[in-house]
């Protein structure tokens, strides 16, 4: 049973945008960086590995934007990185596995101009993941939002839809919708993709625990190896 909140959420999703390929996306991150930045919000963006990370710290020095990397490699200074990450119009780019079970907490300048924005980068393979990361957004009921930014030739899609289909879409977007697919129809391969992946984790489970089942049976009825 669900526990009932402290105080009211008020974190605000901003949904998806999909697109056509990875440079689509980057960009995209970039400018709403940028945008956010320019109204006085810190931001936390997300992201799928240390190498994407790098790539988008790259992207944001050439956009001259200051941004600090939280990648599960500094240890010492990871505390005072997340900690600083609240403070107005300070970028913030982290993996997945970096800074988990510690609050940000938005100064008051960042909470008067509407609190953390969270982007994401990516889908993972458990809603779960994805729920922790929109999660850092609007924490014991401060203002704050959230939304992901994605691309067709994400890890996730990429090993989980049929290749043909992602590359007819992705022309298809090029061709016709500047790089991004409509919004209903992005939502629903990501969708898909994530309940086949969901659902490849679960039988990995079950063969697991019956592989786990019929050894102890078979150690049980031949006794222990002496």
């Amino acid at each position: 049973q669900p526990v009932p909140l402290a105080r009211p959420s008020r974190r605000q999703w901003l949904g998806e945008q999909v697109f056509a390929d990875a440079g689509h996306k980057w960009r995209a991150v970039v400018a709403e960086v940028q945008a956010r930045v320019a109204a006085g919000r810190p931001v936390l963006v997300g992201t799928d590995s240390v190498a994407d990370a790098r790539h988008l710290a790259l992207l944001l020095q050439r956009a001259g934007l200051p941004h600090q990397v939280l990648d599960a490699r500094q240890d010492a200074e990871e505390a005072r990185l997340v900690a600083a990450a609240g403070v107005a119009g300070t970028v913030t780019v982290s993996t997945n596995i970096a800074g988990r079970g510690t609050d940000i907490q938005p100064d008051a300048t960042a909470l008067a101009a509407g609190g953390l924005h969270v982007i994401a980068t990516m889908r993972n393979r458990a809603r779960r993941i994805d729920r922790q990361l929109h999660g850092r957004a609007a924490r014991h009921g401060d203002p704050g939002s959230a939304e992901a930014i994605l691309a067709l030739d994400d890890v996730l899609p990429a090993t989980t839809l049929p290749g043909w289909l992602l590359r007819a879409l992705a022309g298809w977007a090029q061709r016709r919708r500047r790089g991004r697919l409509p919004a209903r129809l992005g939502r629903w391969l990501m969708d898909w993709a994530q309940a086949r992946a969901e659902r490849q984790d679960a039988r990995r489970r079950a063969q697991l625990r019956r592989a786990d089942r019929e050894a102890e049976a078979a150690v049980g009825f031949g006794g222990a190896i002496e």
